[in-house]
């Protein structure tokens, strides 16, 4: 008999599922996707011809052995929104029964999508920050930088967390809303003052224009840039990035869209600049931090099999939780 499809909102999965939980399942993952045990077919991106200011779509699928799941995330930008007093960004997931063919559950795919991106920022700190790390530092103050502050401050004990924005408010919102919830107290500061102090740079931004300056960064700081997924977007000026130990989630995708694009395509970078994946890392193929000086960075673009990684750990927690509203479809 067919199993019935769980459809879960946004507000069920703030609300009731646990980033924190998901972090070694999003390690697993990456663990094993370098071991080829799992199945990536490439992002399919389309541009709509509906908005003069950019509207593109975008479909990313993964299966893994490890979570037993085939997902599917169709994902919308729409930068005219602003103007509609809409949200720029839109996404659903689907996840599916890899054996039956099922659908077992339609969700809300943002939160998701930044539940994985935070998990994957903090699997990058644990293996590459340096053990004494004790401030972090997050630029970019919406859903993903506070999902990051979330994720990341539970794998390091930071003394303390840094949080900017190029709205101060956002910042000053951040800081009220999470002091508490964190390990350690959060302070909204400048970005400059955030990268002169943090031991672990995250960036969670949008920005087409570089925001970290090389001369700001210190010896020994672990950048996690999870804001570049095109190729027009950037967070760091290309001066940072040749002082910088490279490691992305995956390479070949990297190297397209991800912090390092331009600067390759621009020469000041060649396309064999990444160290290795994180998930080498993770399996000891790839040395990652080696002295306490070295600057490392993480560059996330972000993989299906995340998505499809945190689609099971959501769907889990949803099933042990009675969370959403469960329909049949025959």
């Amino acid at each position: 008999m067919a199993e019935p499809t769980v459809v879960l909102t946004r507000d069920d999965i703030d609300s009731q599922v646990d980033i924190v939980e998901a972090i070694p399942a999003i390690e697993q993952a990456m663990a094993s996707f370098e071991k080829g045990e799992d199945y990536l077919p490439p992002k399919a991106l389309m541009h709509i011809p509906v908005d003069d200011e950019g509207a593109l779509a975008a479909c990313i699928t993964g299966y893994t052995r490890n979570t037993e799941l085939l997902s599917m995330k169709v994902g919308q930008e729409r930068s005219g929104n602003v103007a509609r007093d809409l949200p720029t960004t839109n996404s659903w997931i689907m996840a599916f029964n890899p054996e039956t063919g099922e659908l077992m559950m339609i969700c809300d795919g943002t939160l998701p999508t930044m539940y994985r991106t935070a998990s994957a920022a903090a699997v990058s700190a644990r293996h590459l920050a340096r053990n004494d790390a004790e401030v972090l530092g997050v630029i970019g103050c919406g859903q993903l930088g506070r999902q990051c502050v979330r994720a990341v401050s539970s794998v390091r004990a930071f003394r303390s967390i840094l949080v900017s924005d190029m709205f101060e408010s956002a910042a000053s919102r951040l800081a009220a809303d999470l002091n508490g919830a964190a390990d350690a107290p959060i302070r909204a500061v400048d970005v400059e003052t955030l990268c002169r102090e943090a031991d672990v740079v995250v960036t969670a931004t949008n920005s087409r224009e570089p925001i970290v300056q090389s001369n700001w960064i210190q010896p020994g700081t672990h950048l996690c840039c999870m804001g570049a997924d095109l190729d027009k977007k950037i967070e760091c000026e290309m001066a940072l990035l040749t002082r910088c130990s490279l490691f992305a989630d995956f390479i070949e995708h990297a190297v397209q869209r991800g912090e390092t694009s331009q600067a390759i395509a621009s020469g000041v970078l060649g396309p064999d600049c990444y160290l290795g994946s994180l998930g080498a890392v993770i399996n000891g193929e790839v040395p990652g931090r080696i002295t306490h000086d070295q600057i490392t960075m993480y560059d996330g673009v972000g993989i299906g099999i995340q998505d499809t990684t945190i689609a099971r750990a959501i769907y889990d927690q949803a099933l042990a939780k009675g969370l959403g509203v469960k329909i049949s479809f025959s």
